[in-house]
């Protein structure tokens, strides 16, 4: 897997899109953001531009490319999607049908979660 970790980023929230979009218009988002505008890009800032924003631009220009090279690509997209959805079902206090998980389950996960 290319993901070792449940992603803590939202990589859609940083290229300004919804995960229900498909790559093409991801791609234009990430082109509006990163090759289009001259706020992000490191090759299109003017000199006159103070550092800290310098280091700002670059770390935004960084994410963005963060960003695309994962939601660019179906597969990773995919796989992607599927940590986040992992991570979002897990993230929710009571079980969807409004009923604590039996307390021999609870007590494994409590137990595995000290390891």
């Amino acid at each position: 897997m290319a993901f070792e970790q449940i992603p803590k980023k939202d990589w859609y929230s940083i290229l300004g899109a919804d995960p229900s979009e498909n790559v093409s218009d991801l791609k234009q988002k990430y082109q509006k953001l990163i090759l289009k505008s001259e706020k992000y890009h490191p090759d299109k800032q003017s000199t006159d531009v103070p550092a800290g924003t310098v280091e700002e631009c670059l770390q935004k220009f960084i994410e963005v490319d963060q960003a695309w090279k994962i939601l660019g690509n179906e597969e990773t997209k995919k796989e992607y999607d599927l940590q986040r959805s992992s991570r979002c079902s897990h993230l929710g206090s009571e079980p969807a049908n409004g009923r604590s998980p039996p307390t021999h389950i609870a007590a494994s996960a409590s137990a595995s979660a000290s390891l």
